[in-house]
């Protein structure tokens, strides 16, 4: 009976195991279509299905005019050896997408405010595929 009881605990533990792994990888990276209000988080790549969207973390920059600093949310855009990064603000107040190009596409990174899907999280964005 102690031998049957060892051998299912190694069973589940094994099992956990799997799943810890399983965690992790889901963890890591997750699935992304456009037009969809989409949870994001530091270090953690959205897979769309032309690139994967990496949100870097934010940054002040001082200066110019204003009174207050910019914020920005920098985002690396990448496939293959091809990156960029894409940086969002709210600038003055404005709210707008950051329009970008990527392998000959155009795209929009919505944040706050999505023009088609109203208000967003702080951790929500859109990403908008555009004509040209």
């Amino acid at each position: 009976m102690l031998c049957r009881s060892r051998s299912i605990r190694v069973l589940l533990l094994a099992a956990l195991a799997g799943c810890a792994g399983v965690f992790l990888f889901l963890n890591t990276a997750q699935g992304a279509d456009y037009g969809v209000k989409t949870a994001f988080q530091k270090n953690v790549a959205l897979i769309f299905p032309d690139f994967d969207l990496t949100y870097l973390g934010e940054r002040s920059v001082s200066g110019g005019k204003f009174p207050r600093p910019f914020i920005y949310s920098d985002f690396r855009v990448a496939r293959g050896s091809h990156s960029q990064t894409v940086s969002w603000s709210s600038g003055t107040g404005d709210i707008g997408p950051a329009n970008f190009i990527f392998g000959g596409k155009n795209y929009a990174l919505e944040l706050r405010l999505s023009d088609r899907r109203g208000k967003l999280g702080d951790n929500q964005l859109v990403i908008e595929r555009r004509s040209k």
